[in-house]
């Protein structure tokens, strides 16, 4: 190898690893990292209110409601970025006077975001609500909430990816999946907004009144049909049952559980607040609880090296 060539591969190598005032760093123009930090301030601002949490719980009756942290909530260790040099997403989110969020349309007891698209109701809606309120109060801003809606979680985390919008609904799986890999690495992603203790549903006259019981039916049986509203539900339990059981999705929660009370579904998971008469059904528990956040980009920065090759990218410091 010519010493020329040597020289380029040590100076690609640099470049790929620089720190922020390298000057061969081109920052991800639509840097998620700075919209990302406000959004948890204004998170923790949320969460250090006295009874915050439980109130919203016991307000939407959402008994799988936890409260699961990842962040302190101590609002005096969480830094606002400067809005006069926002950068990003955080800098269209002030130009704007919007906020785009990408979520499903679907309904259940504590949500429903299919009557009013734009001004949806219950748990998750008044949690958002309340984030982009304390944004709004530290900025002295009036940014507002501009919902986009997708036929499936798997386009939401690719409009998130690619920056379409500014972030997800503060609801979505931690531990789900985006394309083929870990939410968790192929995502930048909020504190915790809450931890969910889902359970499946059966008919009451079942006889199912177990996990084991359920993966003995779904091994056994004819129907091994298991409803979910989404893929993340599907994700953060598919491994604890039987791998001949099969997913359906239906975003309709009323629908899904009308689905199981007429034996078109073996069984359905619940995530979100009771089911619709619920005396219909036999609850079987997961032992599982799932948290929650809001999904941002990751960022990716580029290389621009003194050959004029833009050919190295790094994952930017945002996870």
């Amino acid at each position: 190898m010519s010493v020329a060539a040597l020289l380029l591969l040590l100076l690609m190598f640099v470049c790929a690893d620089s720190h922020e005032d390298s000057p061969y760093l081109v920052h991800d123009p639509k840097s998620a990292e700075e919209l990302s930090q406000a959004i948890d301030a204004a998170i923790m601002a949320v969460l250090s209110k006295p009874k915050w949490f439980t109130d919203l719980k016991n307000t939407h009756q959402y008994v799988q409601a936890h409260l699961v942290t990842t962040c302190s909530p101590s609002p005096s260790k969480w830094q606002w970025p400067d809005k006069a040099g926002a950068t990003g997403l955080l800098k269209r989110v002030f130009d704007s006077n919007e906020l785009k969020v990408a979520g499903v349309q679907w309904a259940s007891q504590i949500a429903d975001y299919v009557t009013n698209g734009q001004n949806p109701t219950g748990y998750w809606a008044d949690y958002l609500q309340a984030i982009v309120a304390e944004f709004n109060a530290h900025y002295g801003t009036s940014v507002q909430i501009r919902r986009i809606y997708y036929p499936n979680s798997v386009e939401v985390g690719d409009r998130v990816a690619d920056g379409t919008v500014d972030m997800s609904e503060p609801y979505y799986y931690l531990g789900g999946f985006h394309g083929g890999k870990p939410r968790i690495e192929s995502l930048h992603f909020s504190c915790v907004t809450a931890g969910t203790a889902g359970i499946f549903i059966v008919k009451s006259d079942a006889r199912i009144a177990t996990l084991d019981a359920l993966n003995s039916a779904i091994a056994s049986g004819g129907n091994k049909k298991i409803g979910f509203i989404g893929q993340g539900n599907y994700d953060s339990v598919k491994d604890i049952l039987d791998d001949t059981a099969v997913a359906v999705f239906e975003t309709d929660g009323v629908v899904l559980a009308n689905q199981v009370a007429d034996g078109t579904l073996l069984a359905g998971y619940v995530s979100e607040g009771a089911p619709p008469d619920p005396t219909r059904f036999m609850e079987i528990s997961t032992g599982i609880i799932s948290p929650r956040v809001a999904l941002f980009k990751k960022d990716v920065d580029t290389c621009s090296c003194p050959d004029n090759t833009n050919t190295n990218t790094n994952t930017g410091a945002a996870d």
